[in-house]
């Protein structure tokens, strides 16, 4: 809102949970207990998994991804090599991690801001990724962990797999036809799709 309105803002998307958090910790009546309540398992995970990511970009492990998308793609063959890596990749490494290093990788073959259709491709498919395996997505690990922990209770990995993999199938396909559909026919949603 201030920055629609021209108004001073926060333009480091970092620091603004930063300060909501830090408000939050001043303005509680018992800060002890709001600190003693923070899943600091959990952040740390996020934490150590985000370092590992950048190590695993720097190493150059991930350089057979070369040979799955060495060049710029386009159309409907862009759509479909996207949603093949990020479902395979995401079930390796997760989707988040996935799609950091899946940018930069993207961003060294070409990928620009213009590219609009591609960037929501990869946002969607690598969202549906998490829905195939509890590691396809670190809220899965997490859900699964909070389950087991506080309702003694769990999922298999299979079980989810039986649900998680029609799910999958059923998104992908859909967003394949949309992203086929309205970028290339209709084009009804100009530079949106």
């Amino acid at each position: 809102m201030f920055e629609l309105s021209g108004l001073p803002h926060v333009t480091r998307r970092g620091f603004i949970p930063f300060i909501i958090a830090a408000g939050t910790y001043a303005f509680s009546r018992n800060p002890r207990k709001l600190i003693s309540n923070v899943d600091w398992g959990t952040i740390i995970f996020f934490i150590a998994m985000f370092i590992t990511t950048e190590g695993i970009w720097r190493s150059g492990v991930l350089t057979p991804l070369e040979f799955i998308m060495n060049s710029k793609q386009e159309g409907a063959m862009a759509y479909l090599v996207i949603a093949m890596i990020s479902v395979a990749m995401s079930q390796l490494i997760s989707n988040v991690p996935f799609t950091k290093l899946f940018i930069m990788h993207m961003q060294n073959l070409g990928y620009t801001g213009a590219d609009v259709n591609v960037w929501l491709a990869l946002a969607a498919f690598s969202t549906v990724a998490g829905n195939l395996t509890i590691l396809g997505a670190a809220s899965n690990i997490i859900i699964i962990e909070a389950l087991e922990s506080r309702m003694n209770a769990t999922i298999s990995f299979f079980e989810f797999l039986r649900v998680g993999l029609l799910i999958t199938l059923v998104n992908v396909a859909a967003y394949l036809a949309f992203f086929v559909i309205f970028s290339q026919f209709l084009g009804i949603l100009g530079p949106y799709v």
